[in-house]
């Protein structure tokens, strides 16, 4: 199973255990971008799906990890996911995670703060992929840019 089918897998199974109409908010489709990054992962996050969300305390707690890196991402995930859990990874444990899990973190964190948008399609072959939509951010940064061309205008007029 790929990256896009277990993601899809456990928005899909978490949407349904939820039940709640307006789906899942960013932090969500960040915790489980990460998760769902690999099987082991995705399966051990599985476990402690809730109606209340995700248990991550229960999860990093009673788990293990078979790789260091794996557990650095469930914790990233974890602090994206509850905005207060203490990270204990740091910035030099992230940076040196393998190749495509550094990436994912980094998308991780423009999808927790609705930068990106986790979208799902089909390639050539059928098979699902993960696209991932920055025009959130786009729209954010044109905001910015006129507001900051509009407070010049201002300023210039004073």
């Amino acid at each position: 199973m790929s990256h896009a089918a277990r993601y899809a897998h456990l928005v899909n199974t978490l949407s349904a255990l939820r039940r709640r109409g307006n789906g899942l908010d960013c932090s969500y489709h960040a915790a489980l971008y990460l998760m769902a990054s690999h099987p082991d992962l995705a399966e051990k996050a599985e476990r402690y799906f809730s109606v209340d969300g995700i248990d991550f305390p229960k999860l990093m707690r009673k788990e293990s990890f078979d790789y260091d890196w794996m557990k650095v991402v469930a914790d990233a995930a974890h602090n994206l996911f509850s905005w207060n859990s203490k990270c204990a990874a740091t910035p030099f444990e992230l940076s040196r995670l393998p190749a495509p899990y550094t990436q994912m973190v980094c998308d991780a964190l423009f999808i927790a703060n609705g930068d990106y948008q986790v979208q799902l399609r089909q390639n050539e072959q059928g098979e699902a992929e993960i696209l991932l939509d920055d025009s959130p951010l786009r729209r954010k940064e044109a905001i910015a840019l006129q507001f900051e061309r509009l407070t010049a205008e201002a300023g210039a007029e004073l």
